[in-house]
C-alpha cells in the first residue's frame, strides 16, 4: 500500500507544481494502513490541518482511481515536535480573515448583493496567549505600524502563499521557509505581511532581537556607519545582535556595489547561524537589473512566494474590514460595485472608499452606487478587455512553430520544441499577472526556475538573433489581436 500512497503523490506532483508539492505534500507520511483507514503522519499541528483542509481530499480522488477503494485518514503529529512548537501549534491558528468563495455555478445564478454574505465570509482565528513572564529587551524594538497585524490582513486565492508561508515564519522563526521571500506589485500586502510577522513575534516570542528596514534605509544605515567609521557598530547590529531580519523593497539596492556586498555577508552570518530572514521586493530575484548573481541565488534559496492582484471577493472583503475599521455605513450592493471598478491594488481600493465615504458625509448624502459612480468615474476602461489566458499563448505559439499543444507542456528538450516552449513561457510572463509558479504549472507542472531561465534566455537571445526577435514580436502582434474583448 506503500507504493500505492507514493505512487498517488508523484501522479499529483505535475497538476499541483513542485513547490506546492515539496512544500505543502511531502511532509505527509503514511505510517500504515489498518483495513479501509489510511494513518498518517504530519510534522506539527500547522502542517496538518492545512492538507485536511486544501489538499486531502485531492489525494484521496487520486488513490480512489488508483485502487478502487474508499478510505478513511487519521492524521497524526509526528512525535519529534518540539515542546515549544506543539504548544505553539495547539494554541494558535493563523489570525488572518479567510475568504471562501462559492461555486461558480451557485454564484453565476444569484444575485450579486444578495449572495455576497454567502461568497465572502471572514473567519476569526485563536492566537496563542503571551508567555507568563517576559524577558526584558535589551535591544531596540522595531518600529512596526500598528495597522499591520495578521488579524487585518485579508487572506484570498491571490495571496494564499504567501500569508501562509509568512504565518508559519512567525510560528517557527528560522526552522522553516528561510530566507523567505515575498514579491508583487505595489500595493498589494508584502509590507503588511512583514510587519504582520514582526508584531506576532514581539508579542510572543519577546526575547528575539528583530530588525525591520526598507532597502533604502538599510543602504542609508550603511552609507552613515562608513562615513562616521561606526562600521563596527552597524555590522554587530546586524550580523550579530539581529535574530530575524526583515528587509523589505530589496530592489532598490541593486546597482549598489557596496551595500550590495554589505548585504551578502549580513544574509550569510544570519543564515549560517540559523537566524531567519524574509525580504520582499517588486519582483522575483531573477528579473532584478543590476543585482549581483550571488545574492539572487541566496534569495532563492528558501521559498518564493507572490502577492497577486486580489480577485473580487478578496476586494470585497477588503471594503468590508476597510469600513467596519472607519465606521461606514455603506450597502454590500455598492461594495460590489467599487470593487467591480478598483482591481489594481488594496491602497488604490481602500483610497477609493476614503473618498465615496468622505464625499457623502460633506455632502449630507446616502452612499448609492450611482453617487460611488461619480466620485469615482470610470476606472476600468483600461481593464474592459479580458486578459489574456496562457492557454491562449500556448494555443498561437504552438500554430505559429506548427507544433502540437502537448509538445509545449511535455518533457521533449529537442530545439525544435524547447526554443518555442521558452518563447510561450516568456510570453506568459510579459503579457499576463501569472506568477512563475503558476505558469510552471500550466507548462506540465515546470519548476518555477525553469520558467525564470527561460524569459531570461529569451530575454537575452533576442538581441543576438535577429530571428527570434522577429518571431517574438510577430507573436505579440498577433496575441494583440487575439485578445477578447
Amino acid at each position: 500500500m506503500s507504493n500505492i500512497w507514493s505512487e498517488a503523490l508523484e501522479g499529483l506532483e505535475p497538476r499541483l507544481g513542485a513547490q506546492t508539492f515539496d512544500l505543502w505534500l511531502r511532509p505527509i507520511a503514511l505510517e500504515k494502513v489498518e483495513a479501509d483507514c489510511l494513518h498518517l503522519t504530519a510534522p506539527n499541528r500547522f502542517m496538518k490541518e492545512w492538507f485536511e483542509n486544501h489538499y486531502l481530499g485531492v489525494v484521496l480522488d487520486e488513490i480512489r482511481a488508483r485502487t478502487e477503494r474508499s478510505f478513511e485518514v487519521e492524521i497524526a503529529i509526528a512525535e519529534g515536535e518540539t515542546e515549544q512548537g506543539a504548544a505553539a501549534d495547539t494554541q494558535a491558528e493563523p489570525s488572518t480573515t479567510s475568504v471562501e468563495v462559492v461555486d461558480a455555478q451557485q454564484a453565476a445564478s444569484a444575485e450579486p448583493a444578495a449572495s455576497l454574505s454567502a461568497q465572502v465570509r471572514p473567519t476569526a482565528f485563536l492566537v496563542e496567549p503571551p508567555p507568563t513572564k517576559k524577558p526584558v529587551r535589551s535591544h531596540e524594538p522595531p518600529k512596526l505600524s500598528s495597522r499591520y497585524h495578521f488579524k487585518s490582513f485579508i487572506h484570498g486565492a491571490s495571496n494564499d502563499l504567501a500569508a501562509s508561508a509568512a504565518w508559519a515564519v512567525a510560528q517557527a522563526p528560522g526552522e522553516r521557509f528561510n530566507p523567505l521571500f515575498i514579491y508583487g506589485g505595489v500595493g498589494l500586502g508584502k509590507t503588511h505581511l512583514l510587519h504582520a510577522i514582526g508584531h506576532h513575534l514581539q508579542e510572543h516570542r519577546p526575547e528575539l532581537r528583530i530588525a525591520l528596514q526598507s532597502a533604502e534605509r538599510f543602504m542609508n544605515e550603511f552609507i552613515t556607519a562608513v562615513r562616521s567609521n561606526s562600521f563596527d557598530e552597524f555590522r554587530r547590529r546586524y550580523r550579530e545582535d539581529c535574530d530575524v531580519l526583515l528587509i523589505d523593497d530589496i530592489q532598490f539596492i541593486s546597482g549598489r556595489d557596496r551595500t550590495m556586498d554589505e548585504f551578502f555577508h549580513v544574509f550569510n552570518a544570519l543564515y549560517e547561524a540559523g537566524k531567519q530572514i524574509v525580504v520582499t521586493a517588486d519582483r522575483v530575484p531573477g528579473d532584478m537589473q543590476g543585482m549581483e548573481e550571488r545574492l539572487t541565488s541566496r534569495l532563492n534559496w528558501g521559498l518564493v512566494a507572490d502577492v497577486k492582484a486580489p480577485d473580487l471577493e478578496t476586494r470585497v472583503a477588503i471594503l468590508q474590514q476597510k469600513a467596519e475599521e472607519d465606521g461606514v455605513e455603506i450597502s454590500d450592493e455598492v461594495l460590489l460595485h467599487v470593487a467591480g471598478l478598483i482591481r489594481s491594488n488594496v491602497r488604490e481600493l481602500e483610497g477609493a472608499l476614503v473618498r465615496v465615504s468622505t464625499f457623502a458625509a460633506l455632502k449630507g448624502v446616502p452612499i448609492t452606487v450611482d453617487f460611488a459612480t461619480s466620485v469615482l468615474g470610470n476606472q476600468t476602461t483600461a481593464e474592459q478587455a479580458a486578459p489574456l489566458t496562457i492557454e491562449t499563448i500556448q494555443k498561437v505559439v504552438a500554430a505559429h512553430f506548427a507544433i502540437r499543444i502537448a509538445d509545449l507542456k511535455g518533457p521533449r528538450r529537442h530545439k525544435g520544441i524547447a526554443r518555442p516552449r521558452m518563447i510561450a513561457m516568456y510570453l506568459a510572463r510579459e503579457l499576463t499577472s501569472s506568477s512563475f509558479p503558476e505558469i510552471g504549472l500550466r507548462f506540465g507542472g515546470k519548476d518555477h526556475s525553469t520558467v525564470i531561465n527561460a524569459c531570461k534566455r529569451i530575454r537575452a537571445l533576442q538581441g543576438l538573433e535577429p530571428d527570434l526577435a522577429a518571431n517574438v514580436q510577430s507573436l505579440r502582434r498577433q496575441l494583440s489581436s487575439e485578445r477578447p474583448d
